[in-house]
Order: structure tokens, then C-alpha cells, then sequence
């Protein structure tokens, strides 16, 4: 028979003893007999069921132990020496295991140094001084005891000196206590507040009913009022553990919600918000296995990071056939109903491994969008090193030869022939000629201006260069990334192109403006519209297949905002010209 069982046998005969000791000594009241008697017997049949339920926590044998204390305090009035000797030593028996089960509850387990300090105190001071005010304490003062076979000296102030010591001590402890509760309930998670709201409420009434019956004094017409609240309160405090040990379990009806849910087209978010709820804790997240990479990841198949700090979350693994599917990542406090955490893993087992699939998905959907930006701003930053390197390099020799030229031909004017004067002038219109196309062949490839001014300069200068009758309309635009702002440059350069080659148009209107995290480009000209961005060659206008300053037409201007996270559409009934709109998301600035 497990020890738990024999020490409630024990505590039993104790109680019964304690009835007939009281009964036999006629100084206590009734009520305060049968009550006391009754909430003893809670604790006791509490704990058995506690422990029954769950064997693995201690907090049910605590209870039984408590309520064993409870009845061992009464040894003290038995008549006959031995037992009542005995009881004197135990006369504060309960405070000690009621301290370590406070502090215990609902885990079974003390989680800090503080608490375990605490509780040696708690046991040192209920097991340590008692016996020493007994050595002095003759117990004259407890009407017909039976003589006390520890007495070394009759010294009845030395044992109310320890006495007093012995309740100061016990005071701080009990503040002690109070604190680190307290401090559980504040810091406490929805969950386990749940668990510890039984307990906490019956014993705030408890304590209530204590101070107001010291503060009204014995003579005041609510005191037994008061004292029968504490009463109340003292025997429902078993149950109070007891429910808040069993909260959890009682709760499992929500498994059968979750299963009729369970056959609905659900979301991830759906599915978390559902599993959330069926394990009472809002904080419940739900991560993805990914065996490719070796971690977890959310439904959008972005990487969820393990908690480092186990008092703050715990990890429960999910399974199928296996394989590992998902964890979730919960309330510590739900670790001690484990079946319920199981029960609920299991019924959503299949729900959990269809959304892994889909979390894969939209992992490697993002694995995708992040290698198109990273090519993006790759084949930037070769624009801006080839512009660089044709601005420096080949466009600098183009102007010292040029240079050169002319100073020869000043030198030789008048010394050679006209022939020969007229091949040294065809040669520097030439370096010129040659110079003028390097410069637009580089702006074509990344125009300086876009990394030297920023955007809206750049749109300016690109304006100024267009023979057309062009309006720029721009909101204050932030310093973006370099991808953003170069690929609105090319969808703007792009429109302009097609306008003046192809459309047939003498006005554009430019609109730039910056909202809500989002860049959104308009260009509308008056041309013969007709354009066909799909088409890969020239519509009716000839808009699509024009490669323009961008160098890639607005079919491929359209998959370089897709990777960015944009959209390019065009707008080109035939005969009212033409509207290229792009939106950009902005991200962060540089």
C-alpha cells in the first residue's frame, strides 16, 4: 500500500482521537470543533484524491500531511503522559506542511531558492522550537493534561519566551509567504491563474475573516459571523487545492470541440486560435517541423525561435506515424496535465501535418521572393559598378583624348592642309559623338544622379531630358533602398521611352507618392494607346516590346517589381493613351 494511503489511515485515527480529547475536555466550542474536525478530514480525503489522480505530483500528499499535522496538534490534550508528551512537540505540526504546500502548489515543486528557503524555515521552526519550550513548559496551563515526561525545569516564562519567538519567526515566514504568492499571481500567466484562483480566492476570504474578527474584538456582534466565514473558508480550502489541481482535467470536454472543429477547412491561424482555446492559453503558438533545414518554422513558413527560458514556455512535441510534425509552445503550467496536452496533440495530429505542408510551401515561397530580391539588388550593384567603371575608366580616356585632339589641331592650324585640317575636326566630333553615347549608355545602365541625389532628382533630371510637355506631381519621398528606388527610376524611364517612341504622345503626367509604407509610381500620356504588357513585342503602340532606358521593357520591369513585392499594370485602351501604374512596398530605409 503506497505510503500516502497509510498516512491517511493515520491521520484518521488522529482525528478521531482529537474528537474524543476534545469531547472529554470540554473547553472547546462545538463549532469550532466539528468545523475544525471536518476541514482536517477535507484535507485528507482531498489529498488521497489528489494523489490518486496524479501520483507523480507531491501536492497531494502535502494536503494529506497537512491535514495529518492538523489532528496531530490535538495530542496535546490526551490525559495520558506519553501521547500527551508527545503532542507537545507537535503542537504546531500543520504550519510547516502547510507552508510547503502553498509554496508547492500546483506543481508539487518548490521552482526558487527563495521558496525552498522558506520552507526549511517553515519545518525548523514547527519541528525545532516546539521541543524546546517543552523542556521548560510544565503545561499547568492546559486544564487536566496529563504531566509532561519532557520537562528538564518548570520555567514557564522561558517557555513563553520561546513561544514568542517561535510566532515572531513564524509571522516573517508567513509574510515571506505571502509575498512570493502574491508575486505568482501577478507575474502569472491566463492558465495558471485558472489553477491558482481556487486556492488564492478561499484563502483571501479566510484571511479576511481573521483580521476583521481582531480588528471588531470578541465582543462585537459580527464576530461569530467572522468566525464562521473563516470556518467555511478553512474547510473549503481542501477542495480549493483539490480543484486546482484537477482544473485542467475537468476542462476536457473542450477535446470534443476540437475534434467536431477539426473537420472545417481551418487556417493556420485558425487552427492555432482553435488549440489555443481547447488548452485555455491564448499564448499557445504553433511551430512547423522542417527536416530540410532542421527547425521550426510559423504557418507563414517564417523561423520560430525555440524559448531559451523554460519558465516562461514550455515545448510539446507533436508526431505522426514517427515523424515529427509540429511542437507547440505553450504555458508552463500546462505541463502538469500532460494527458491533456497529449489528447489534444493527438486529435490534431492530421490538421497539424496539413499545415506543415502548407508552412513548407509558403517557406519555400519566401526562400524564392528573398532569392529574387538578392538577385535584384545584385544586378543593381553591377549597374552601379559598371556606370562607375565607364564614368571612370573608358569615359575619362574618351575626354583626355579629346583633349588632346584639340590641342593638336590648335597647334597645327595653319601648318598643314585642308584635308588634313578636316580629318583632325572629324575625329574630335567624333570623341564627342562617342562621349555623348558612353554617358547615355551609362545613365541607361544606372543613372548617377539616382545614387548621388536620390530619387526625385533623378526624376527631375530624367523630365528635363525628355523632349515632351512632362508634369512631375511628388509627395515627400523618404531615402529608400536602392532596389526600390532604382526599379520606380526604370518604370518611369520605360513610360517616357515608349510615350516619345512609340505613342505618339506630347504630354505626360508624372505621379509619385509615399504612403502607408508603400511608393506608388503613375506615368499617363496622352498617346494612341493600344499597349499589350503581356504581348513581349510592341501592341498597338508598341509599348511592351520597347527596351528603353530601363534596358528591359516594362514586361521585365514587371517581374522585377514581383520580386520586390510590387505590381506593374498598364492601362492602354486604344485611342486614349496610355497609364503605367506601379506599386512598390518601400521596407526599410537605408
Amino acid at each position: 500500500m503506497p505510503a500516502v494511503y497509510l498516512a491517511v489511515g493515520f491521520g484518521v485515527l488522529l482525528g478521531a482521537s482529537g474528537l474524543v480529547f476534545k469531547a472529554r475536555d470540554g473547553s472547546h466550542a462545538a463549532m469550532d470543533t466539528v468545523l475544525g474536525a471536518t476541514g482536517g478530514f477535507l484535507f485528507l480525503a482531498a489529498g488521497a484524491v489528489a494523489h490518486a489522480r496524479r501520483p507523480a505530483n507531491r501536492v497531494g500528499l502535502l494536503m494529506v500531511l497537512v491535514g495529518v499535522g492538523f489532528f496531530a496538534e490535538d495530542l496535546q490534550l490526551s490525559r495520558t503522559p506519553v501521547i500527551g508528551s508527545a503532542g507537545l512537540l507537535l503542537v504546531r505540526a500543520s504550519s510547516g506542511f502547510a507552508a510547503h504546500l502553498l509554496l508547492a502548489f500546483p506543481s508539487g515543486r518548490l521552482a526558487s531558492r527563495t521558496q525552498r528557503l522558506l520552507v526549511t524555515a517553515a519545518y525548523a521552526t514547527a519541528f525545532g522550537l516546539p521541543p524546546v519550550a517543552a523542556l521548560f513548559d510544565s503545561a499547568h496551563q492546559l486544564p487536566d493534561s496529563a504531566p509532561n515526561l519532557l520537562l528538564v525545569a518548570d520555567n514557564l516564562p522561558l517557555a513563553q519566551a520561546v513561544n514568542h519567538i517561535e510566532e515572531t519567526i513564524g509571522a516573517a515566514i508567513a509574510v515571506g509567504v505571502l509575498v512570493v504568492l502574491v508575486r505568482r499571481w501577478v507575474t502569472a500567466s491566463r492558465p495558471l491563474r485558472r489553477v491558482l484562483a481556487p486556492v488564492f480566492v478561499t484563502g483571501l476570504v479566510g484571511a479576511a475573516a481573521t483580521v476583521a474578527g481582531g480588528v471588531a474584538g470578541s465582543t462585537h456582534p459580527l464576530r461569530p459571523t467572522f468566525l464562521w466565514v473563516y470556518w467555511a473558508a478553512f474547510c473549503l480550502l481542501p477542495l480549493a487545492f483539490l480543484a486546482g489541481v484537477l482544473r485542467v482535467r475537468l476542462g476536457r470536454t473542450a477535446v470534443g470541440d476540437l475534434l467536431g472543429r477539426l473537420h472545417e477547412p481551418l487556417s493556420a491561424a485558425d487552427l492555432q486560435g482553435l488549440l489555443a482555446r481547447s488548452l485555455g492559453d491564448p499564448s499557445l503558438r504553433i511551430g512547423y517541423w522542417r527536416p530540410e533545414s532542421g527547425t521550426f518554422i510559423d504557418g507563414d513558413g517564417q523561423p520560430l525561435r525555440l524559448p531559451e527560458d523554460d519558465s516562461q514556455r514550455a515545448v510539446w512535441p507533436v508526431e505522426r506515424d514517427g515523424r515529427r510534425v509540429a511542437a507547440l509552445f505553450h504555458d508552463p503550467a500546462l505541463r502538469e496535465d500532460a494527458h491533456h496536452l497529449d489528447a489534444v496533440a493527438a486529435a490534431a495530429g492530421l490538421a497539424l501535418d496539413n499545415q506543415r505542408l502548407a508552412a513548407e510551401v509558403n517557406a519555400q515561397l519566401a526562400e524564392v521572393r528573398a532569392s529574387r530580391v538578392r538577385i535584384v539588388a545584385a544586378a543593381d550593384a553591377e549597374r552601379r559598378r559598371l556606370e562607375r567603371d565607364l564614368h571612370d575608366g573608358a569615359q575619362q580616356r574618351l575626354v583626355v583624348a579629346r583633349l588632346l585632339l584639340r590641342l593638336l589641331q590648335e597647334r597645327l592650324d595653319g601648318t598643314v592642309d585642308e584635308q588634313s585640317t578636316a580629318l583632325l575636326a572629324r575625329s574630335a566630333d567624333g570623341l564627342d559623338a562617342a562621349m555623348n553615347e558612353l554617358r547615355a549608355l551609362a545613365r541607361g545602365i544606372h543613372p548617377a544622379i539616382l545614387t548621388d541625389a536620390g530619387l526625385l532628382p533623378a526624376l527631375r533630371a530624367l523630365t528635363e531630358q525628355t523632349p515632351l510637355d512632362v508634369r512631375l506631381t511628388a509627395t515627400a519621398v523618404p531615402v529608400l533602398t536602392p532596389a526600390v528606388e532604382a526599379t520606380c527610376y526604370f518604370v518611369v524611364a520605360e513610360a517616357l521611352t515608349n510615350a516619345l517612341k512609340y505613342a505618339h504622345a506630347d504630354q505626360v503626367r508624372i505621379d509619385v507618392e509615399h504612403a502607408d509604407g508603400r511608393l506608388r509610381v503613375e506615368v499617363t500620356d496622352n498617346g494612341i494607346g493600344g499597349a499589350d504588357i503581356t504581348a513581349g513585342a510592341a501592341g498597338a503602340a508598341g509599348t511592351a516590346g520597347a527596351t528603353g532606358t530601363a534596358g528591359t521593357g516594362l514586361l521585365g520591369l514587371r517581374d522585377r517589381l514581383s520580386a520586390l513585392d510590387g505590381m506593374l499594370t498598364v492601362h492602354s485602351p486604344a485611342g486614349h493613351g496610355t497609364t503605367v501604374r506601379a506599386l512598390l512596398p518601400t521596407g526599410d530605409p537605408r
